[in-house]
């Protein structure tokens, strides 16, 4: 499990996120998350078969959401 108190405070619950891509897109489609944050978007999408964009402008926080990955 992911150490939750690394990421910034608004962290989306993954499983919350896991049926949103579920339901709106299909395996290969590309998810883009313009304000990535934690990287739960990305971590959720890597593991349901999708491609991913994320964009963040705080650089300590794109670095421990790409450290999941």
């Amino acid at each position: 499990m992911v150490d939750d108190s690394r990421y910034h405070s608004f962290r989306k619950p993954p499983s919350m996120i896991e049926r949103l891509i579920l339901n709106h897109s299909k395996e290969g489609d590309l998810i883009l998350d313009p304000f990535s944050g934690s990287g739960v978007v990305s971590q959720c999408a890597k593991r349901l078969g999708r491609n991913f964009v994320g964009i963040e402008k705080d650089e300590e926080l794109w670095k421990q959401s790409i450290a999941n990955l």
